[in-house]
Parts: C-alpha cells; sequence; structure tokens
C-alpha cells in the first residue's frame, strides 16, 4: 500500500468542498492533477472512496474512515512541523495540555513555577469539559490532561492531585444562605452569575439543569471565575464555583457560601496520560509540579485558620 500525505491532503479537500474540481482549486492543483492523486489513493486501499451523486461527491463508507484517520495523521504533521520549528527557535519543546475550568483555574501557581524553572518549554493551555480532556488524550490530541469529577477515564493512566468542592458562592444574606446544603433545583430558581457562556463551567452547569427541566437564569456571563465572584459580592446574583477559588472571598466576608445537595459537587482533581512511561522528561516533571505544588498548598490552607462561614 503506496500512497503520499499529499493525496491525502488533496483526498480531504475534495471532501471538503464535494467536488474535484473545487478541491483541487483550493489545493492549488488542476483538477486532472488532482484525479490522479485520488485515483492513487483508491488503488492503494483498494476501495472507492467517493460516490458521485446530483449534490457532488459524498464519501463512501470506506471514504469516511479514511476521512477521519487522514486528519489524524496530517494534524500529528502539522504538529510534529510546530515542535521542530520550536527547536529552530531554541525552545526545547511543547507540553499541550487539556483542563476543564475549575483544575484550570488552579493551575497558575504550578504553572508558572514550572515555566520559570524550564525557560526552554512551552505549555499550550486549551479549556474543554472533562470528558473531552479524556478524549483528547486517547487521540493524542493532548500530552497531559486534567479533569475532576466522577467520570469514565477510558483505560488511560490518571493521578489524583486535589480535592476540591462546587459551592455556590451567594451575596451576604442572600435568601440562599439560610440553607447550610440546598438542592440544585432550589439554587437554580435564583439569578445567577455564568463563567463564560461557551466554557466548561457553564456548558456542564446548564447540561445538569437540562436534566431538571430548568433554564439557568443568567444576568451576566463573567470571563473568570474572579470576575463572578466581584459580581456575586456586589448582590448581582449567586455563582457555583470552586470553593478553593472562593476561599478568600469567604474567609473576608464577602461572599458566603450555600453547598449543594448533588454527588458531582465534592470532585477529585486528576492528571489523565496514557501512561507515565509515555510522558517525555519534561513532560513528566510538569506533573511533578503540579501534584508537588498542589500539596503543599493544601498544607498551607490546613495550617491557617479557615473564615467564619454560613
Amino acid at each position: 500500500m503506496r500512497y503520499e500525505l499529499t493525496d491525502l491532503k488533496v483526498f480531504l479537500a475534495i471532501a471538503a468542498a464535494r467536488s474535484l474540481s473545487g478541491g483541487a482549486a483550493n489545493v492549488h492543483l488542476t483538477a486532472p492533477s488532482a484525479s490522479y492523486r485520488l485515483k492513487n489513493l483508491e488503488q492503494a486501499f483498494g476501495a472507492a472512496l467517493f460516490e458521485r451523486t446530483s449534490r457532488g461527491m459524498q464519501l463512501t463508507p470506506a471514504g469516511l474512515t479514511v476521512k477521519r484517520h487522514a486528519e489524524t495523521i496530517l494534524g500529528n504533521v502539522d504538529r510534529l512541523g510546530a515542535e521542530m520549528q520550536r527547536h529552530t527557535d531554541s525552545v526545547v519543546s511543547c507540553i499541550r495540555v487539556f483542563a476543564n475550568s475549575s483544575t484550570l483555574n488552579g493551575l497558575a501557581p504550578a504553572l508558572s513555577r514550572f515555566l520559570a524553572a524550564y525557560p526552554n518549554v512551552n505549555v499550550e493551555l486549551e479549556e474543554h469539559l472533562s470528558a473531552s480532556v479524556v478524549k483528547a488524550i486517547q487521540d493524542g490530541v493532548a500530552d497531559i490532561g486534567l479533569a475532576a469529577g466522577d467520570i469514565d477515564f477510558g483505560g488511560m493512566a490518571t493521578i489524583a492531585y486535589a480535592r476540591d468542592e462546587l459551592v455556590f458562592a451567594a451575596p451576604v444574606g442572600h435568601p440562599l444562605t439560610e440553607y447550610s446544603i440546598v438542592p440544585l433545583d432550589m439554587a437554580l430558581a435564583c439569578c445567577l452569575v455564568g463563567i463564560g457562556k461557551k466554557s466548561s463551567s457553564f456548558v456542564f452547569l446548564e447540561a445538569m439543569a437540562r436534566q431538571l427541566g430548568v433554564v439557568p437564569r443568567v444576568r451576566v456571563h463573567a470571563p473568570s471565575f474572579a470576575d463572578a465572584l466581584a459580581c456575586v459580592a456586589q448582590g448581582v446574583g449567586i455563582s457555583l464555583v470552586p470553593r478553593s477559588i472562593a476561599a478568600a472571598y469567604i474567609a473576608s466576608g464577602r461572599v458566603q457560601q450555600v453547598r449543594v445537595d448533588v454527588p458531582w459537587a465534592r470532585r477529585e482533581q486528576r492528571i489523565i496520560i496514557k501512561s507515565l512511561e509515555s510522558l517525555l522528561p519534561h513532560e513528566r516533571t510538569f506533573v511533578d509540579y503540579v501534584v508537588k505544588t498542589n500539596a503543599l498548598t493544601a498544607q498551607a490552607m490546613a495550617a491557617t485558620p479557615a473564615g467564619v462561614t454560613r
């Protein structure tokens, strides 16, 4: 079976355009040249990849399979090029980290220390839902994942590094603060301060609300947890936030916490990798920084007297 990367690029271009001539133009080839490339690919796989219909060129089942793998192959080639470019720019490497919103917001201490200690390593961060983080590790799209909650890790190796709880931060004296813990539907009846309409935090809360048949009453989508807490302190509404992030606001009396009576609120934060053996040395070091920094933070919080909360 012999084919070239260019054959795959032409194939994907034709699939996207649903037209031989359109796909050829998009990769700056003539239609005959693109047709030759496509025939070469079909001969290599021994299957027709397109069906010509009145609506254009439609992928066959075999074509759909090739498309899925071709996208992965070419994506990896692009990432390889980017990695090698970093070598020529005197940057040793880059770690791709996918994280859900709560783990992402708690990553700053470990991340800053790691980057300061390793100036020749870059870190690319992307926010995703925890389930998407797992899939990214499985597919090799990300090197390291950070996720929280009771999810299916799909056979990936995990390392527990922190525990946290999602709580509702509420304005001082808000009716909800008469209770120490409330059912989710009771909290969702109040005006909310969201964390970014497309953030993994709000997407998750919206999904939980949908299961209850509730549409969240969002007054504003703040760009970060810190901004959301500032809004809560001014009486704008309540906001679902990790307790670790809200701790300073709670301890100072600027907001009050109300726990929510759902099992997913109490969550273990985990690092997700394919295996320890699969990690490059700088990736293993990054994992060590996350684990050790969070252990030190937990010790410091345990040694500090907690503020009085309701």
